[in-house]
Parts: structure tokens; sequence; C-alpha cells
């Protein structure tokens, strides 16, 4: 069913700066909090790794890495947002190497443990287009979202990254601050 087969989302972008972290943690939260369901965010975006500047309680000095690395128990870098059903596995420092680390048999083995143990799975990945690892990603992912800033990404990149993930399955696209840009025509 489709329940069972669509668990991991990535949310990614054309470019930095248009806003799929929170993206992300706003969707991950809602899945969280008004269907109830027991939701991760996975921080994949290893090279500008960013969740803990949104939550305090997000740094417990272990992380991905440290999990992929087999240097700590996946249950160990888990961290539950408070009074909630949302959690976070955080990137817990920069690394260089990143595409190895995502396509790793090690990935694919913690993504499976987590399979286990959450209804969704959110990855706040890189962005597509300066990155080879976005491909590597949208391998291992039942479904894709685009995050897009209204008003300064510019159309043919947009199409640019759609096209570049051939296998990936684009379940939609999130278009931030629409309504600034609206706002512009209407006065």
């Amino acid at each position: 069913s489709l329940k069972n087969s669509y668990k991991i989302f990535a949310i990614t972008s054309t470019v930095k700066g248009e806003g799929k972290t929170i993206t992300s943690l706003n969707l991950a939260y809602t899945i969280a909090h008004d269907f109830n369901k027991k939701v991760i965010v996975v921080e994949c975006d290893l090279k500008k790794p960013s969740i803990p500047s949104y939550f305090t309680e997000s740094d417990n000095g272990y992380g991905l890495l440290d999990v992929i690395n087999g240097q700590i128990d996946i249950k160990a870098a888990i961290i539950r947002v408070e009074n909630t059903r949302l959690y976070l596995l955080t990137a817990s420092h920069n690394i260089k190497n990143s595409c190895e680390l995502l396509g790793s048999q090690r990935m694919k083995t913690m993504l499976n443990t987590l399979k286990t143990e959450f209804d969704y799975i959110i990855i706040d990945s890189p962005p597509i287009l300066p990155l080879a690892d976005m491909n590597v990603l949208s391998k291992i992912v039942d479904g894709l979202v685009l995050v897009v800033r209204a008003g300064r990404t510019l159309k043919d990149m947009v199409r640019k990254a759609a096209n570049s993930l051939h296998s990936a399955n684009m379940v939609g696209i999130v278009l931030n601050g629409a309504d600034a840009l609206l706002k512009k025509y209407y006065y």
C-alpha cells in the first residue's frame, strides 16, 4: 500500500538559501503534531548543517556521521523535540566527502533501521545543482519535494535541477515567499 511504501522523503532545493531546512522542519512538525505520527528529520546537508540553530536541545554532541561511522548507536544520537513526536538526527559536523557516506551501505542500513522505528523520515537534503550528493540521495528515498523561493530562483535553474534527478520520484514543489511576490502585483 501507499502508506507503507512512501516513508522516506527528501526535501531539497535548486540552490542554497531557498528555505529547505525550515520547510523540512515545518513539514515534519505538522505530520507529528497534526497527524500524530512519529517523525524523524535526518540532516543530510553535510556541507552546511544548520538544524541545531533552530533547536537548542538538538545538540547532544553526536549525529548522523557518528552513526554512519559506527562510533555510536543510533538511539544515542537521536534527539526528541520536547513534548512532540518529532525527533532529530543532526549531521553533528560538516564534512567534505559526503557523497561516499550518503551512498554507503551503512547509510542504507541506518535508514532501514529508522523505517522500523518511525512512521515518516524527512531528509533535509543538500541543494541539487552544485552537488552530486542529491543524486546519491534521490536513489534511496521514496519521494522528493523541491523547495523554490519565489522571485529568486530562475525558472531555467529549477527546470535543470528537476531534470537532473532522473531516478527521483518528485512528489511536489513548495513555493516559498509567494505571497510577498503577489502583493507587488496587487498594489
